[in-house]
């Protein structure tokens, strides 16, 4: 059961009802549009029609860009879009995440360096105020994975650290900052990364702890952030035996992906965990998701399996053909499309799409770019940098 008036969504009744009504007026072609999270490579109006808003996504996430280019393609697409959309980007680091002349507040580690979440606090902040300026509404950020192993080729830097605590106090202090912008959030990547050396881009990763190490530390972090409101969870396509075998006795030895794992995204996240919002696969072109199974099962199991949406593909209309022939060969079920949209509409109508949709405000506005690497942004970054510093030092 979905609680729509519940944690991570709070909605009230009129919010419901446009969740309802509008998924009741997609068809099933639409429906499992809105399942996908294409990258867009182009401010092009011809490439943003023809390429994007023809295939009805439910998010697009753009590379970062010069302030006008995203500024024009997201006032573009919010403008013609029937379905507001998600429009993200990896603010990890600051504002220049989304755009070049964004403020580089610096990497997580740097901010968890100082020994202060309130710098943490100011990354979100930064990030999505110089986000929203342009468009940007939903943030694949906090990373809170931990860094256990300094030889993982992913996590490191882009870590708040080795300190479960701090990971966990910083990824609090993000998302206030994130929250006060009005912009979602994806704590990532669920299970946890930094255990193993693996790179998700070329092989699954393996969390390889125990239930209860897992428990008392990545599993206290996630449970704390979602008991705080946590719209979304970004899953990695990394495994964790000892809970998939735990909840699945009969669990191949083959290493499964959280991504294709009922046992992890349904027992350990909605289950466990009490995960009520929206999960999001990484990017679905790794090899880490493409080695576990072939892709044209993969795609709409992910789905099945208990992710909501699907990040990226390797080609959209074949990705988009996969979903159909699932959903009509009963790898992806109806109950699951119509969990997954709902929770999709859901996050959106959490955000006051809809409302901004219904006022016309969902589209950027000219004047706030002057947010976009402002001398308070500059002056938060120099001085973290310095902060940092001086306690390494």
């Amino acid at each position: 059961m979905i609680d729509l008036k519940g944690n991570p969504f709070f909605l009230k009744d009129e919010d419901i009802r446009w969740v309802e009504e509008t998924k009741a007026a997609l068809s099933t072609e639409e429906k499992l549009q809105q399942l996908f999270f294409p990258i867009g490579y182009s401010a092009n109006e011809g490439y943003l029609q023809y390429e994007l808003l023809a295939r009805r996504p439910g998010g697009v996430m753009f590379r970062a860009g010069t302030t006008e280019e995203l500024f024009s393609a997201y006032s573009y697409l919010q403008a013609h879009t029937r379905v507001p959309l998600f429009l993200a980007a990896n603010l990890e680091a600051g504002g220049d995440g989304i755009v070049q002349e964004g403020t580089a507040f610096g990497k997580q580690m740097q901010a968890a360096a100082t020994g202060d979440p309130e710098q943490a606090y100011r990354l979100g902040k930064i990030s999505c105020a110089e986000g929203q300026a342009v468009g940007c509404n939903y943030a694949f950020a906090p990373v809170v994975d931990i860094d256990r192993n300094y030889h993982n080729p992913i996590t490191n830097v882009r870590t708040y650290g080795s300190d479960p605590e701090m990971v966990k106090q910083c990824g609090l202090a993000y998302m206030r900052g994130a929250k006060e912008c009005g912009s979602a959030v994806s704590i990532k990547h669920f299970p946890g990364d930094g255990v193993d050396e693996c790179d998700q881009h070329i092989l699954t990763s393996v969390n390889s702890l125990s239930c209860e190490e897992w428990d008392k530390t990545y599993g206290d972090i996630y449970k704390t952030l979602i008991d705080n409101g946590a719209l979304t969870v970004m899953v990695g396509h990394i495994a964790l035996p000892a809970y998939q075998k735990k909840f699945n006795p009969r669990h191949p030895d083959k290493l499964m992906p959280a991504t294709l794992s009922p046992e992890l995204l349904q027992n350990l996240l909605r289950q466990q965990l009490g995960f009520n919002g929206m999960i999001i696969t990484d990017a679905s072109p790794m090899v880490g998701f493409l080695c576990a199974m072939d892709r044209r099962q993969s795609v709409p199991y992910c789905i099945e399996a208990g992710c909501d949406m699907i990040l990226f593909n390797k080609d959209y209309e074949e990705d988009l053909g996969y979903m159909r022939q699932g959903y009509e060969n009963g790898t992806l079920s109806e109950k699951r499309l119509d969990e997954a949209v709902t929770r999709i509409l859901a996050a959106k109508a959490a955000l006051r799409l809809h409302e901004k949709q219904q006022n016309g405000t969902l589209a950027p506005r000219r004047e706030n770019l002057a947010v976009i690497g402002c001398e308070q942004h500059a002056a938060w970054a120099k001085e973290c940098a310095d902060q940092a510093v001086t306690l390494v030092k």
